[in-house]
């Protein structure tokens, strides 16, 4: 995958991590394209505003993308983030077969089970092409602030 493409889809998911963050969700988002960069959807995270805890922006996007193109699997397609994908997304990713896996900041150590995408994808039988981290400073920055910015509960 051309860096160019890499970086402007890597933007594209930052745009749906703002408005992620501005409804109050965490500051995470998606977008699926094909390989010379044409975006087919965007999703951003949805945990706090739906209650789900599954609402991370990766798995809408494979929701999404399966009603919206009438396929089980994403062969064939890129899906960048302006985050590596916890353990759970990146599962999803590799089940739904997707061909490139893009990222912004490399994964945090809080995360749990804590289990980086590379080791994920190497445990399985099927191994998308890991490009990342992409913007990695530009996206930590905006989880960052987008978190400083979140008041601290009760």
């Amino acid at each position: 995958m051309e860096h160019e493409i890499a970086e402007a889809l890597v933007r594209r998911a930052m745009t749906q991590a703002s408005i992620a963050a501005a409804r109050g969700d965490a500051p995470f988002g998606a977008v699926l394209a094909t390989p010379d960069g044409r975006v087919l959807l965007e999703a951003a995270n949805a945990q706090a505003t739906t209650g789900d805890p599954t609402a991370h922006a990766e798995i809408a996007l494979i929701r999404d993308a399966a009603r919206e193109l009438g396929r089980p699997t994403l062969d064939g397609l890129v899906i960048a983030s302006n985050a590596e994908s916890c353990s759970m997304c990146a599962s999803a990713l590799v089940k739904a077969r997707v061909t490139t896996i893009a990222f912004g900041a490399p994964s945090e150590g809080h995360m749990d089970p804590a289990i980086r995408l590379a080791e994920l994808v190497a445990r399985s039988r099927h191994k998308p092409l890991l490009v990342g981290p992409v913007l990695a400073d530009e996206c930590a920055a905006q989880i960052r602030a987008a978190r400083d910015a979140t008041p601290a509960p009760d």
